[in-house]
């Protein structure tokens, strides 16, 4: 049975609204009196969690089922839509409500539920790594400003995202750093088969099949380690997107093995980890998106792999190892990186065996579950703020 923690507050609300997910929320388990709050219809709504959870109705979901052009309509003219109807009564009595970003409806229902005598204190987790994002319109850029100086504290993500939040305002007494962990005991070494002399390099890929993820620039870059570099790959996504035809054609055209699986069960990604070589996530920034923490990256990590990640947002402080960095949208720099992986078994090793102390040191699941807690008290115990 996996160790609990109890904590000061005997009940905390934790409020993800329509971006409710197993794999966050998989780091709340541990900890005792914590109720999960998420939409009705939300991205992760079949996903299991080991929490209790309550769902709400939320705009978000109609608005979810609109085509992309009247979602981005939506999102510049109202900015997020992902109220909780009837949040504010549902967390009385919590003594904890725990949110997530500035610029969410539900962080400022937080805040409100708080000033009514609802709850006692609200956190939030940030992931927005990008300094200073420009708001979709000024009611978002209030809000931000009200959620900012209202919080009683912040949990970043990422060095970026503590950087996000000071710049929005957050004093530094104010803000812990604390990454999300995983499973480092379902996602370990052992089990991998060594490929026989000459066989294909058996890279994986666990990401949407978006453009930013760039899954086809990896198909790309291996048909140039082919044919630059004298080395086969087969390539293993796992993952669904609108990318999925791209990736399939450039595959057959460039006369690369591609094997697209589609959305699989979670508890079958480990043993896919087992059976590849190397990992990796092209990631590629936009102007408004930048990779925030990548969960999968983490995964392969504990698992030994080497990774080969691409250089977006704040992958470079989740892997901390230039050399598993590659330039975004650089296809022939993906391709020598591999080439070299593919070439240096013993360079792979190595990468692998850091990459599982590093997901040991920074990314158990249980050590993060022990830290909220020890925050959770830490919050509760201070003097309540007046604003």
């Amino acid at each position: 049975m996996p160790h609990r923690y109890r904590v000061a507050a005997v009940r905390i609300a934790l409020v993800r609204g329509p971006n409710l997910n197993p794999w966050e929320l998989a780091n709340f388990e541990p900890i005792d009196g914590v109720v999960a709050f998420g939409s009705r219809r939300g991205a992760f709504a079949e996903q299991r969690v080991g929490i209790p959870v309550r769902r709400l109705p939320s705009p978000a979901d109609g608005v979810a089922r609109l085509p992309a052009l009247g979602r981005a309509a939506v999102a510049r003219y109202a900015g997020n839509t992902d109220q909780l109807i009837g949040l504010e009564r549902a967390v009385r009595g919590f003594d904890v409500v725990h949110t997530a970003e500035l610029a969410t409806v539900y962080s400022s229902q937080a805040i409100r539920a708080r000033a009514h005598g609802a709850c006692r204190r609200v956190v939030a987790t940030v992931w927005e790594n990008i300094p200073l994002p420009a708001p979709e319109n000024p009611l978002v850029a209030r809000r931000v400003a009200a959620v900012a100086a209202g919080l009683d504290h912040c949990v970043a993500i990422t060095e970026g995202a503590r950087l996000h939040l000071e710049l929005a305002g957050l004093p530094s007494e104010r803000i812990d750093v604390l990454p999300m962990g995983v499973d480092v005991v379902a996602f370990r070494p052992g089990g991998r088969a060594e490929a026989a002399p000459g066989a294909p390099l058996r890279v994986l890929s666990v990401a949407r099949l978006v453009s930013e993820k760039g899954v086809d620039d990896l198909v790309v870059a291996a048909a140039l380690l082919r044919r630059r570099h004298g080395v086969t790959a087969e390539v293993t996504f796992v993952g669904a997107g609108p990318m999925q035809h791209r990736v399939e054609e450039l595959g057959a055209r460039l006369d690369v093995r591609v094997d697209v699986r589609g959305a699989i069960p979670y508890e079958e990604l480990p043993a896919l980890h087992a059976a590849a070589d190397v990992f990796v996530l092209a990631s590629a920034p936009r102007a408004t998106w930048r990779e925030q923490f990548g969960f999968a990256v983490v995964e392969a990590m504990a698992a030994g792999l080497p990774v080969l990640a691409g250089d977006s947002g704040s992958l470079d402080e989740v892997v901390g190892d230039p050399e598993q960095l590659v330039r975004a949208h650089d296809p022939d720099a993906l391709a020598r990186a591999l080439a070299r992986l593919a070439a240096e078994p013993g360079r792979r090793e190595a990468h692998g065996r850091r990459n599982r102390d590093r997901a040991i040191a920074r990314y158990d699941r249980r050590q993060v579950a022990e830290r909220l807690a020890a925050l959770y008290e830490r919050v509760l115990a201070a003097p309540m703020r007046t604003l």
